[in-house]
């Protein structure tokens, strides 16, 4: 047995690592300079588009960019985790120094469980956060498959900081005297939950209208649905006061775990005094993403199924009908998932005043879909007090540079900035603002390009560079979140999808060139909704139990 089980491990193995070589991109990794180049953070460092992480996305983020640039001017040691399309990691062996990771927060960048957001009694460290895999084969999670094999070198599971301090390790042991540049770009997602309305457990939240949609859905969905419910593992109610407040770190703990996250980058590193760099990100208002449809965004879409169509009086709007909402911080917003449903429903044959349920009920808005105008501001009021952290804790080190890259984004997506590219200027709509990718929450090509060009400006000062600015129309040319045709839909990028970037995939434009032709659902959409939702709503773990046995009915 002992002997089987070893030829099977070994077998598995050399797949691995055969599968590794042969697939992904064909680049060459940047391994070879004396200058580290280190990237922590979330989603935004890991490069994420489409709700999904592969290395088309990567290649495509600011994280890249930067690095592409600066090796222009300084010999560069850089190296990406790269994804396949199945997010399966390739060329696990590569020692990455981008260890950014999809879902990050203040607190799981060392390993921990921030306990309101679990609806814990108290934060704990957990194995979730930290790679601990000893092969490629046992990776259960992003933080393995990120981060692996710093923990094999550090001998020790890895946090997301434990792993940027091996590569300062590293890099004072491989090139002595050798300078370093680490760019920490984190607390995005310390608000995200709460803008989202996604997320979290004991509940985790979702934010789709199950009443208006229970009879297009399958049986097995929403016998999921309910027992979720039922259970108190889900909610569909993620915008109240209650459960913002919840989904939002504490000014205080952020202010506590983020100076002492500096303050261990500092007292642990390896390097000589002076060799080490660190440029520190300010963070952009959430509520300002694509994934959240204001009134005029809602109308425009479903005014393309049915001219008459309105939102409710109850919507809170900052204009009158028909006319374009200049503020894009003021206003109710709905998610993503919400606007869907509603598209969908009125694709089915569902009349305006049916659709328009979901908003509101007997002339009273229906609040728990809904991100009120207050709601927003107490968002962007607990952004505000994290970037004066942000501030204040860097202007203790010397060798901190502060990067405001959240004003700058406030300002173009708020339009107080225009950006304008190929004629086209940038916005925070969803498809047809062309500034992000199909989830409406991360950064389409030509947004990673301009927020690399925006550090690239502030790297060339702090440090008597000239690193060439990415050139953003060259990356426009060809986008594909660019709406070219200027009907509100994008055609997406070519790569094979999976999960929820399924979903998304099914609301592109299949001619960008012609106005005419729009997004066309699929005959068997609710089908493929319920395919998709149920397979992520099973991997929460209290509704994992109904994967076994007969617990669904057919679907």
């Amino acid at each position: 047995m002992k002997f089987a089980r070893c030829m099977y491990w070994f077998v598995g193995l050399v797949v691995c690592l055969v599968s590794a070589a042969f697939a992904g991109p064909a680049i060459e990794e940047r391994l070879t300079g004396t200058v580290l180049f280190v990237g922590m953070g979330d989603s935004l460092t890991h490069g994420t588009m489409d709700a999904t992480n592969n290395w088309v996305n990567t290649r495509s983020a600011y994280l890249q960019h930067l690095a592409d640039a600066l090796a222009f001017v300084l010999p560069i040691r850089f190296s990406q985790p790269y994804y396949g399309f199945r997010e399966q990691r390739l060329r696990p062996f590569v020692v990455p120094t981008n260890i950014g990771i999809d879902g990050s927060d203040i607190f799981s960048l060392e390993g921990i469980e921030y306990y309101k957001r679990v609806g814990a009694p108290e934060s704990y460290v957990t194995d979730a956060y930290l790679c601990n895999s000893a092969t490629p084969l046992a990776f259960q999670d992003d933080y393995d498959k990120v981060m692996y094999p710093l923990n094999r070198i550090a001998r020790k599971s890895v946090s997301q900081i434990d792993a940027g301090l091996t590569l300062l390790k590293l890099q004072a042991e491989e090139y002595p005297g050798a300078p370093a540049l680490v760019l920490l770009w984190i607390g995005n997602n310390d608000t995200s939950l709460a803008a989202l309305g996604t997320g979290g457990s004991n509940p985790s939240f979702l934010p789709l209208p199950v009443g208006a949609i229970s009879k297009e859905i399958t049986p097995a969905l929403l016998e999921v649905l309910e027992q979720g419910l039922s259970s108190g593992q889900l909610s569909l109610e993620p915008y109240s006061q209650q459960a913002i407040e919840r989904n939002m770190t504490d000014i205080t703990d952020f202010d506590r775990q983020f100076n002492h996250i500096l303050a261990r980058l500092h007292q642990e590193n390896p390097m000589p005094v002076g060799t080490t760099t660190f440029c520190v990100l300010t963070l952009p208002y959430y509520s300002a993403v694509g994934y959240l449809f204001d009134s005029e965004d809602i109308e425009w879409y479903l005014k393309q199924i049915d001219p008459s169509y309105q939102v409710p009086s109850t919507f809170k709007r900052v204009t009158e009908p028909g006319q374009p909402i200049t503020n894009p911080f003021n206003g109710d917003r709905i998610s993503l998932f919400t606007f869907a449903s509603m598209y969908a429903l009125m694709n089915s044959g569902y009349s305006p005043e049916q659709v328009n349920e979901i908003l509101e009920k007997d002339g009273v808005q229906q609040d728990g879909l809904v991100l009120s105008e207050e709601e927003q501001q107490l968002i962007m009021s607990r952004i505000d007090a994290y970037n004066q952290i942000i501030r204040t804790a860097s202007s203790a080190y010397e060798d901190v540079v502060l990067i405001d890259i959240g004003s700058y984004l406030n300002s173009v997506l708020g339009g107080k900035t225009a950006v304008t590219v190929s004629g086209k200027t940038l916005s925070r709509k969803w498809s047809r603002g062309s500034a992000f990718s199909l989830d409406g929450v991360h950064p389409g090509y030509a947004a990673q390009a301009l927020i690399a060009n925006h550090i690239l400006s502030a790297i060339n000062v702090r440090f008597q560079v000239n690193a060439p600015l990415i050139d953003v129309e060259g990356v426009f040319a060809s986008d594909p979140y660019v709406d070219r045709d200027g009907d509100g839909w994008v055609p997406g990028p070519g790569y094979p999808a999976h999960g929820l970037t399924e979903l998304l995939f099914l609301f592109t434009d299949p001619n960008d060139q012609d106005f005419s032709v729009k997004a066309h659902l699929p005959p068997n959409f609710w089908r493929e909704l319920s395919r998709i939702l149920l397979k992520e709503l099973l991997d929460i773990p209290g509704l994992k139990a109904l994967k076994q046995g007969d617990a669904l009915p057919a679907s």
